[in-house]
């Protein structure tokens, strides 16, 4: 399988500045999300994905340095992964300010990460 195309929402820069992430942590977030990359798609098919529920039951999600989240929606049609929020696991609020994200955004697609 080839891998799908990351896209990084631009609301992520302000997230990992908000985060205070190192550089050494925004490398394993890349790397992370490269590996994801290569099978996005939900555990239940083969996947690395873990599928969000309700509201966001179209997102998926995955951990990274173990503290932090990223969710991200798939284009599988285009071979897109676009990374839409990255925060904190124990911070309940990311799935509120997802879904924040995804109302005032159809699909947070624009950006790049630095």
């Amino acid at each position: 399988m080839q891998g799908y195309k990351i896209i990084w929402a631009e609301s992520v820069q302000k997230d990992i500045k908000k985060l205070k992430l190192t550089k050494v942590q925004i490398s394993n977030l890349r790397d992370k999300a490269n590996k994801i990359a290569q099978n996005p798609l939900p555990k239940a098919r083969g996947g690395y994905g873990e599928p969000l529920a309700r509201e966001l039951k179209d997102y998926l999600k995955f951990r990274f340095d173990g503290d932090y989240r990223v969710g991200y929606k798939l284009k599988e049609e285009n071979g897109v992964m676009i990374i839409v929020i990255v925060g904190l696991r124990k911070d309940s609020n990311i799935y509120k300010e997802l879904e924040k994200r995804i109302s005032n955004h159809r699909d947070g697609s624009s950006g790049s990460m630095a």
